[in-house]
């Protein structure tokens, strides 16, 4: 089965409060946010009836796509009562361990989620700090531009980190590249962050020419 038609099968057994204004309200509000965080990340989805549903296979969840719902997504959702995170966090807790009970394999089959859930919220304020120092190098940047020859944007990940400059994976780009960073704004990125970027290349040196959200890369 997909992940979608297992949030669906879990949420019809599991009855919970829906936003009408989600793309897929008959998963319940926790679900389908987590299940829009998870299109957001690239996993296989199609549209049916004109709205995208994942098709994967829920063996390729990753202990990442939940950093990136928790420090990236759910701030920037319209939930914000701390009552509100913690029963989505608690919904997501027992989706798995709803699988578990069924002995569906997924990605998350060996890993705490109740302690992962607990460390990438504890992730949340360094990664909402950068974000707000990467919008500030956009912005200082567009307001004298240099003349751009190509853009790119892309997730990137930091692979190393040396002096003011980063060096960029980006999730479709097979070459590293290296981008300079305002001082305060380096101390805050750690090595395999993900940094939803676009950058300009001048010829000379890539720039920053807008941001999105950064979340920490979680390995197995």
């Amino acid at each position: 089965m997909t992940l979608y038609e297992l949030m669906n099968e879990y949420a019809a057994a599991n009855p919970s409060s829906s936003n009408k204004e989600d793309l897929t309200p008959e998963l319940g509000e926790s679900l389908s946010l987590f299940h829009s965080s998870l299109i957001e990340c690239d996993l296989a989805s199609e549209k049916q009836g004109g709205t995208p549903r994942l098709i994967a296979d829920p063996g390729v969840i990753e202990p990442s796509h939940l950093s990136h719902f928790i420090v990236a997504y759910l701030p920037f959702s319209a939930i914000t009562e701390k009552t509100e995170i913690n029963h989505i966090l608690f919904e997501i807790y027992s989706f798995f361990d709803w699988l578990d009970i069924k002995k569906i394999s997924h990605g998350l089959t060996d890993i705490n989620i109740s302690k992962l859930l607990k460390q990438l919220c504890e992730k949340q304020e360094r990664c909402l700090k950068l974000n707000q120092l990467l919008d500030n190098e956009s912005s200082r940047i567009l307001k004298d531009p240099p003349v751009i020859q190509n853009t790119l944007n892309d997730v990137f990940l930091v692979k190393k980190i040396e002096g003011n400059f980063v060096s960029l994976k980006g999730r479709h780009q097979k070459k590293l590249l290296r981008l300079r960073l305002p001082p305060d704004t380096i101390k805050l990125i750690q090595l395999e962050d993900y940094l939803d970027l676009i950058v300009g290349d001048t010829s000379e040196k890539w720039v920053l020419l807008d941001a999105g959200q950064s979340y920490p890369k979680i390995k197995k």
